[in-house]
């Protein structure tokens, strides 16, 4: 969901401290973060998502862009909190997160959701997912969830456009010889 042509309006009034306005850009974004934390494998996503808009609500008023650049913006904040729970993660656990831990996070959903979800997992595009590395996962989910140009997705993971674009090719790659591996590739 998008805010549109009424975008300026709304970042303006947000940044003037309108409450409305401010939920109107938590209701029109908060899907696309808590998608991106919850498929990066972010253990409590709707906490990691309520630190991003704090994040977002303390800064918001040095953003200055369009509504795509507003949505790189956030989700590089998205990005950096997920990596930085994950370095306090590794700090004080030894053990690796057992893959069957993942995917079980990443259907934790209601409603609709849980049965796309299944429907996903059913065809075995969830597991391809996971087995992909973690900056291959990450700028493909950034790439089909947010659908953001090679350039924004640089910025957003602190890597270089030819980078991305790199393990943009691997993990598309990688998730068609997965699928193919399963005989998924021709009703997926």
């Amino acid at each position: 969901m998008t805010i549109g042509d009424e975008f300026s309006e709304v970042l303006a009034a947000a940044q003037a401290g309108d409450a409305r306005a401010v939920e109107r850009i938590y209701r029109d974004t908060a899907g696309l973060v808590i998608g991106y934390l919850r498929a990066n494998g972010a253990p409590e996503p709707e906490d990691a998502a309520s630190e991003v808009f704090v994040s977002m609500l303390s800064s918001i008023g040095r953003f200055a862009g369009t509504e795509p650049q507003f949505r790189s913006w956030l989700l590089t904040i998205a990005h950096r909190r997920l990596m930085d729970g994950f370095r306090r993660t590794a700090r004080r656990r030894e053990d690796p997160v057992p893959t069957d831990e993942l995917g079980e996070r990443m259907i934790d959903l209601t409603g609709t959701d849980t049965e796309a979800m299944a429907r996903l997992r059913s065809l075995g595009i969830i597991d391809a997912i996971d087995a992909l590395t973690p900056d291959q996962r990450a700028v493909l989910l950034l790439r089909a969830l947010a659908d953001l140009p090679v350039r924004d997705i640089a910025e957003i993971v602190g890597k270089p456009e030819s980078a991305v674009k790199a393990l943009l090719r691997r993990a598309v790659a990688s998730l068609a010889r997965t699928l193919d591996e399963r005989g998924q590739a021709g009703t997926a």
